[in-house]
């Protein structure tokens, strides 16, 4: 649908600007031209993009999912929130039952089934058995328009409670780091026991308050349910639907890191490109057009970090990271190492990998081989 759009709108500046300059004097046609055919186009645009917001997501089909995860190393299971939404998770790893239990939480534009994929064989050797859930507008869970970070902890109090789970760990990658925070914060060090953190985030207020990196400025504020935000949609479409330019992963490698990755760690964007194509918009588009500029997602969390009170913190970010800031982890890293009973695990690499340092190392997933951060949690729960 949007390469057809892209060719009406393509078409549509063509004869526009051809109308311009043979039906009006060169001084009005160049004003037109400049200024009424681009408004036109962004018209366009956003009726387009009303359009998509106004479609609903295809049917949650419990039988597809369980199916797809297989593919993907793990069990698939789902829970109906009580106001009504479906969120999708994977259980992988260990079946014994003296397992410890690891929640695994992904970044933005991917899904659980990536980190099911990666973790799987890992969690198995660990005796850790791991859950992925994929929060809302991401795979096959549901929308949960305007939510904000601190509102996700409801919905996996809801997956604990049908695993049957008390005590668990916690870790979370890129900005799976922010869902993971809050996730410790709500549970408190009593059930979520530790907490770990793959090139991590930190929210806006943190930033401004120590005068740190911060790209939330460039986010629109007014999120896509305000009718002129409604281009989120098609930016979605394009990014997720559009030939040789989805899926986003294959743009990762013009990052500064991303060259050397690509070469070193092929199976990365491999693996990242096969989520983004099957999983992540397996209902649709719309899910990224709510989330991927949203202002209340991507910087109000809802919540302040120093309030987690989890005793087993491992911190690992990248000093070469150009999607994250490296500021954030360093911040991290001294707030949860100077605090009295923590104890950490800090790593702050700089071997031209950036953002993708603690990928898998040794092929396509992670090996008891590589330092990995469920090892090193296990390792900081068993010290005395």
């Amino acid at each position: 649908m949007v390469m057809a759009f892209m060719i009406f709108l393509l078409l549509m500046f063509v004869a526009t600007v051809y109308a311009c300059f043979t039906l009006l004097p060169l001084i009005p046609a160049i004003v037109t031209a400049v200024i009424g055919v681009p408004l036109l186009m962004w018209l366009a645009i956003l009726l387009y993009g009303l359009r998509r917001r106004s479609q609903p997501l295809l049917p949650f089909v419990a039988a597809e999912q369980e199916r797809d995860a297989v593919r993907w190393g793990g069990e698939g299971r789902h829970i109906t929130t009580t106001d009504g939404r479906i969120v999708e998770y994977l259980v992988y790893g260990s079946k014994r039952p003296d397992a410890k239990v690891i929640v695994q939480m992904h970044g933005s534009s991917t899904t659980g089934g990536l980190v099911c994929k990666v973790n799987a064989s890992l969690c198995e050797e660990l005796n850790l058995k791991g859950i992925a859930p994929s929060v809302p507008c991401h795979g096959y869970s549901d929308l949960h328009i305007g939510r904000k970070i601190v509102d996700f902890p409801l919905d996996l109090e809801e997956i604990l409670k049908k695993e049957g789970v008390r005590e668990f760990m916690v870790e979370g990658s890129s900005f799976g780091t922010a869902h993971a925070m809050a996730i410790a914060l709500y549970f408190g060090p009593d059930r979520c026991v530790a907490m770990g953190l793959n090139v991590p985030y930190l929210p806006d207020m943190i930033c401004k308050e120590f005068d740190l990196e911060s790209k939330a400025d460039a986010l629109p504020k007014p999120d896509a349910r305000t009718w002129y935000q409604a281009w989120n949609f098609f930016v979605a479409d394009l990014m997720y639907d559009a030939p040789l330019i989805s899926p986003p992963a294959r743009l990762m490698r013009f990052l500064s890191e991303g060259k050397k990755a690509k070469m070193e760690r092929p199976w990365v964007f491999e693996l990242i490109a096969k989520d983004q194509k099957e999983r992540l918009v397996v209902r649709g588009t719309q899910g990224q057009g709510w989330e991927q500029l949203s202002f209340d997602v991507t910087v109000l969390w809802g919540f302040d970090p120093r309030d987690i009170q989890t005793r087993k913190v491992a911190i690992w970010y990248a000093k070469d990271d150009t999607a994250v800031p490296p500021s954030h982890g360093e911040w991290l890293a001294d707030h949860f190492s100077s605090k009295a009973g923590v104890r950490t695990s800090v790593r702050s690499e700089d071997i031209g990998l950036g953002h993708f340092t603690y990928m898998p190392s040794l092929g396509p997933v992670y090996q008891t081989a590589e330092e990995t951060i469920p090892k090193i949690l296990i390792d900081l729960c068993s010290r005395v």
